[in-house]
């Protein structure tokens, strides 16, 4: 069994996310940016190449059928703003939506960046070369750290969102994910100061 001290979804959606937390627990992997957004593979290398910054420009997006788009790297937002947005409400709800995909963004930058060996998850089928050259932006961003990009698993289906369960428990099952205890230190203060800030009135919330 190959042992992998994180476990990191890389989309292009969130069927990958879904499965590593069913089977490896809710807590084993923070959400990250390609989590709950839908994105293109080619997009995915733009993320890691661009060190997540300048992919959720306000002038890059506009509204398709209730669907907020993102005409220059034609990633979709369905899960950032409220279902059936307008066009003309898109404004006052950017702020917002581009502070959470800040956040999702830096936590992605973490785990690609940090020295923990990884287990990196795609959720739908890439062609080699497109394997290739995210293994390659991986490694640029830490040479030398031990990782694995896990293609998706053959026989899987799109008959709803999630795919076939069967098939992905299969798929992982050969991997275990032992985070090291400075991990696990760093998780804890960071849920602990989440609970503190909670605790106080809103109005004191940083």
């Amino acid at each position: 069994m190959a042992v992998f001290q994180q476990i990191v979804s890389l989309g292009p959606n969130c069927r990958a996310k879904f499965h590593i937390r069913k089977i490896f627990g809710e807590r084993i992997s923070r959400r990250g940016v390609f989590d709950w957004q839908v994105t293109p593979v080619p997009a995915v290398a733009e993320y890691i190449r661009r060190d997540f910054n300048g992919l959720f420009e306000r002038d890059d997006l506009h509204v398709v059928d209730g669907v907020v788009f993102n005409k220059r790297f034609g990633t979709s937002h369905m899960h950032e703003f409220p279902k059936d947005i307008a066009e003309n409400t898109l404004d006052a709800l950017y702020a917002k939506a581009r502070e959470g995909h800040d956040i999702w963004c830096a936590v992605s930058r973490m785990a690609l960046n940090n020295d923990l060996s990884t287990l990196f998850v795609l959720a739908r089928p890439v062609s080699a070369g497109d394997m290739a050259e995210i293994s390659g932006l991986i490694e640029k961003a830490r040479p030398g750290r031990r990782f694995l990009l896990l293609a998706a698993p053959e026989g899987d289906h799109d008959n709803h969102w999630s795919g076939d369960h069967e098939v992905w428990k299969a798929h992982l099952s050969s991997f275990q994910i032992r985070w090291p205890l400075s991990a696990i230190m760093a998780e804890q203060m960071r849920r602990l100061r989440k609970n503190v800030r909670y605790l106080r009135p809103r109005s004191m919330r940083a």
